[in-house]
């Protein structure tokens, strides 16, 4: 018996070990696989995007096709150019040999600029460690830009992706949120000590206690770890309304790319 239980166990033993080995080989061959940058993209009119096709045979060319030329035209490079307000379906078809081995696909939607922008908030009080998420509101509301968020003093208030503002230490920022036209709205942010936030808060104003910390430097609180899914943004942001921003070729709305014309460079 107690052979068995030790055969059963240098067995376990044994499995797990190729389990382990095994399993960086397979995530190795899904990242190995043709795929598309993105399988969503949501372009300006008259904007473009480009679609990129990753981990193609050397040997083969790319087709591109839009499903609606008269929403987005495609041309033989990638380039995606927004046309009308709408919805169409990019295909990017992988010839090898004169067969189209593989056929991926992206869902293209098109809308108006931006126009403005303006922030829900125009001053926020935080303490040291605190978090809150700035609402931008962007005219037009169908549009399908979005705002980029910028922090004057990251070291004070960071800012990610989404708005999401973190208070890291006593001081004053501002946060900034462009839109591609150049359009801006800001928000001050003002982190406290414990004292003067408890203080804010009874009094329900920022008036003598700015003035106060002007005769000296508060220490700074130790930062906090962050917990946040989406991207801090850090420097300064580049304001470009998509990833790839090359003029496309003269869209023909009313021609399709054809299966022996569009190879990808």
């Amino acid at each position: 018996m107690e052979r068995k239980l030790k055969a059963a166990g240098l067995l376990l033993i044994l499995v797990f070990a190729v389990m382990c080995f095994v399993s960086p080989v397979g995530a190795k061959a899904a990242e190995d696989d043709i795929r598309l940058n993105v399988s969503e993209a949501a372009i300006a009119k008259d904007n473009t995007f480009r679609l990129r096709v990753y981990n193609v045979p050397r040997n083969a060319r790319i087709v591109y096709r839009s499903s609606d030329n008269s929403v987005a035209y495609v041309d033989n490079r990638g380039y995606i150019t927004g046309i009308s307000n709408g919805d169409c379906v990019v295909t990017a078809t992988v010839v090898t040999g004169g067969s189209a081995t593989d056929t991926l696909k992206c869902n293209v939607t098109v809308g108006p600029a931006s126009v403005s922008v303006k922030l829900t908030k125009t001053e926020l009080v935080l303490l040291a460690g605190m978090k809150k998420t700035l609402k931008a509101i962007v005219s037009p509301l169908n549009t399908v830009e979005k705002p980029l968020f910028y922090s004057s003093d990251k070291e004070i208030a960071s800012v990610t992706s989404i708005g999401r503002v973190r208070a890291k230490s006593i001081g004053e920022a501002v946060i900034y949120a462009f839109l591609v036209n150049g359009e801006a709205a800001e928000c001050k942010v003002y982190v406290l000590s414990d004292e003067d936030y408890a203080r804010y808060q009874e009094e329900g104003t920022l008036e003598g206690i700015l003035d106060d910390n002007q005769n000296g430097d508060d220490p700074e609180y130790p930062e906090n770890p962050d917990d946040e899914q989406d991207t801090e943004v850090t420097g300064t942001p580049a304001v470009t309304p998509t990833p790839s921003v090359e003029p496309a070729d003269e869209p023909e709305p009313t021609s399709t790319p054809s299966l022996t014309g569009a190879v990808q460079e």
